[in-house]
């Protein structure tokens, strides 16, 4: 017992004069693609994402003629014969305000589907582009995303007072009286973060009997601490589009800007509450 005990001691000193001061090691982990929650290197299929700060940069009128302009496999066409009403397709597959249009893509906004009940259209005059953080285009058919995911899926997260902080304005006019304006504020005091955002849209358009205005606000209260988060956010949207169909050959050779038959109107209004 003595002997064994002796025979321990040198290798416990041993132990002790060859221990080395290990460096700080900080791992770093690898940001999900949201609607997913995994990495976008571990999703199977093509994902394109953007940021705030694509869209301002690009300049586009809302988030469709974004993802028209910017996206790969993404194209609109004007149906509605209304800019805020584009059918927008994405490898054949359509996300359309126009109903009884087969729908082949899901859009979520902060995680609720924003395609509608009836039908699975989608009002994108609804989506205030100013209040975006960030989207994911997500290719192919995944359960995940519910019902009608046949060609993919649209995932909008959208900004609070820890993402984006600030105040902003910007105005701009054009052509046919076109006017658009917006407005975005947001901060926070390290533990309760708060944004808010309004767009305004007006114009005659280029045809008679063809204005039409849209008006969206957006509000997010966020609060945060270590472990958790806490996110009220509220949208509202109300929106006059009005949207003339063809004319007869005959009748624009007389006059380009005349309607064949008016008016052809939607109205939407939206008043939507997330917690999350």
């Amino acid at each position: 017992m003595v002997l064994s005990g002796t025979l321990l001691l040198p290798v416990a000193a041993g132990a002790e004069e060859t221990a080395e001061a290990m460096g700080e090691i900080q791992v770093i982990g690898v940001t999900p693609s949201h609607g997913v929650g995994l990495p976008i290197e571990r999703i199977p299929t093509n994902v394109q994402s953007a940021t705030s700060e694509d869209l301002e940069r690009a300049q586009a009128l809302d988030l469709s003629d974004f993802m028209n302009r910017n996206l790969g496999s993404v194209n609109i066409n004007a149906a509605q014969n209304n800019p805020l009403q584009p059918d927008v397709q994405y490898r054949g597959f359509t996300a359309s305000p126009l109903l009884g249009l087969p729908q082949g893509l899901a859009v979520y906004q902060n995680g609720v589907r924003v395609n509608e009940a009836f039908g699975d259209t989608v009002n994108w005059d609804l989506i205030p582009k100013s209040a975006i953080d960030s989207i994911n285009l997500i290719g192919g058919a995944n359960p995940i995303f519910g019902l009608n995911t046949l060609g993919g899926a649209l995932s909008v997260q959208t900004k609070n007072g820890f993402t984006w902080q600030g105040t902003e304005g910007e105005v701009m006019y054009g052509s046919f009286d076109r006017l658009t304006s917006s407005i975005a504020t947001g901060g926070n005091n390290g533990v309760l973060g708060w944004f808010a955002a309004a767009e305004f849209f007006r114009e005659d358009g280029w045809r008679d009997h063809s204005d039409s205005d849209a008006w969206n606000a957006f509000a997010a209260l966020s609060w945060q601490n270590d472990s958790s988060t806490l996110d009220l956010i509220y949208s509202h949207g109300d929106t006059n589009l009005k949207g003339n169909g063809p004319a007869p050959a005959e009748l624009l050779a007389i006059d380009r800007e005349a309607v064949f038959t008016h008016p052809d109107i939607t109205e939407n209004l939206m008043n939507l509450i997330d917690l999350e």
